[in-house]
């Protein structure tokens, strides 16, 4: 394996971790701030802030950023790409309306059941800045595989109370996912730089999550509180950690193609997020054996989808 492949392998597993920690976060400040969206947008405008300082710091993204402002005026980037950060708002609302009921295991089984979907879509097309991979019968039993554990752990957590529609918000949410990384590296690629496209990805995540705070204030809804500091402060760390998956998963997918990011992302959050419903359970729903069944199948399938195509004989 290219030393590039196993590096952005390794980066994007611990991306994957962090992502776990993220949804844990961002579900503790929706029940301190009282609602959901309040919770995602606190979590993205903070990743926001962290790219303020970031393009202040670095000249370098501060010309990348300007770059792609002229590619997109001038026609040569189309601007729908740039609203990569729409799914990335999409993760946190249903990270932060979904974790409490039903925990992070099973966030993240439907969360990337849907971006592995979303990815066999998307690599089999010209989306990827490393370009299109063939959509195989082993690719397609592997996802096939996994999405049997999803339905398995959801049908745990629907015995518990939860309603039918929810692991459908995390699953939506990751095929949005595998179309946001095919833009934000197609972007990195044409200004040279994953600043410029984490940037402009929690940017326009972020005025989608303020509107929507705006609309949900307009009619009567109000900010229960705000976290408490030191005690609460952990519970802002979401906007940190989405800007190091974005940054991380930006520059790996070129090396790895969306498929195999996906799969290496499910490894480390699968790991983090079994920890955290052992040892900080925020949810209405225990982890049992299902859930554990399910993660074994889940992870049977991503052997299976990332299993190299055997070469015939010369």
């Amino acid at each position: 394996m290219p030393p590039a492949v196993l590096l952005s392998a390794l980066a994007t597993t611990l991306a994957g971790t962090a992502m776990a920690f993220q949804g844990t976060a961002n579900a503790a400040l929706a029940g301190i701030t009282g609602a959901g969206v309040f919770a995602a947008s606190g979590s993205f405008l903070g990743g926001m802030l962290v790219m303020v300082v970031v393009a202040l710091a670095s000249p370098g993204t501060r010309t990348a950023l300007r770059r792609a402002v002229r590619l997109v005026a001038d026609g040569d980037f189309p601007w729908w790409m740039t609203l990569g950060g729409f799914a990335g708002a999409a993760v946190v609302s249903a990270q932060a309306l979904t974790v409490p009921f039903f925990g992070v295991a099973i966030f993240t089984m439907a969360f990337v059941s849907g971006q592995l979907v979303g990815a066999l879509v998307v690599d089999n097309t010209d989306l990827p800045p490393g370009g299109r991979s063939a959509l195989t019968l082993r690719r397609v039993l592997g996802v096939l595989v996994v999405l049997g554990g999803v339905v398995l752990s959801s049908a745990g957590a629907l015995e518990h109370g939860i309603s039918w529609w929810a692991p459908l918000l995390p699953f939506t949410a990751g095929a949005m996912t595998a179309f946001q990384q095919a833009f934000n590296g197609r972007l990195k690629l044409r200004t040279s730089s994953a600043g410029a496209a984490t940037f402009i990805n929690f940017l326009t995540g972020s005025v989608l999550l303020v509107a929507m705070s705006l609309v949900l204030l307009g009619t009567g809804t109000r900010i229960t509180a705000l976290p408490e500091f030191p005690g609460q402060a952990w519970t802002l760390v979401g906007g940190v950690l989405g800007v190091m998956f974005i940054g991380v998963t930006t520059i790996a997918v070129e090396h790895l193609g969306v498929l195999l990011l996906s799969l290496c992302s499910l490894f480390g959050s699968l790991v983090g997020s079994l920890v955290i419903d052992l040892v900080l359970p925020i949810s209405r729903t225990p982890v049992t054996w299902t859930t554990v069944l399910a993660m074994v199948l889940v992870l049977l399938g991503v052997v299976i989808a990332s299993l190299p195509r055997r070469r015939g004989r010369s």
